[in-house]
């Protein structure tokens, strides 16, 4: 066998080698599972946020007209509430939840709360309260007078780029 036949071989051997390669890198990074949030509202509109790793819901609270806002962290456990702020600090508002209270630019931040909230909870818009949920720094004004369903699941990545696709 002369050179130029070992060569091509060769090459076509590597070539083979590679598209294996690749082909088996593509299965595992399908099966590999990633942290998926969805929202969804009561009249069925979803969004669906893969790899997030924390959201806020922020609101005007209705009798004191002032801005609350909690922090939420998603483990692998589920969703975990880590702190919340509010500008007001009045009767029955907690001065014990979590591990440190402080204010700074005119919030009352309580941190360190670390209270599980399982996987998934609901909750609902008022007339007035201008919710908004931030997902990874991306904002968002929720519809007034809605309820809302907030999931975190664990899904295998076509799983979830399918679930992202059907919610686009």
């Amino acid at each position: 066998m002369n050179n130029e036949k070992r060569g091509h071989r060769s090459g076509a051997l590597v070539f083979r080698s590679i598209v294996l390669i690749i082909i088996l890198l593509c299965i595992v990074l399908l099966l590999i599972p990633f942290q998926v949030l969805t929202i969804e509202e009561e009249d069925g509109e979803e969004s669906a946020h893969i790899g997030a790793s924390e959201f806020s819901l922020r609101w005007k609270h209705s009798v004191e007209k002032e801005d609350w806002e909690e922090f939420f962290v998603l483990t692998d456990t589920g969703i975990l509430l880590t702190k919340t702020r509010f500008k007001t600090f009045g009767a029955g508002v907690p001065n014990d939840v979590g591990s440190d209270t402080f204010i700074k630019d005119g919030w009352v931040y309580m941190s360190g709360i670390q209270r599980s909230i399982g996987t998934s909870f609901y909750f609902r818009t008022g007339k007035t309260t201008e919710h908004r949920i931030t997902v990874d720094g991306q904002s968002v004004k929720l519809k007034a007078n809605s309820s809302y369903h907030v999931t975190v699941n664990q899904l295998k990545l076509f799983q979830a780029l399918l679930l992202k696709i059907r919610v686009m």
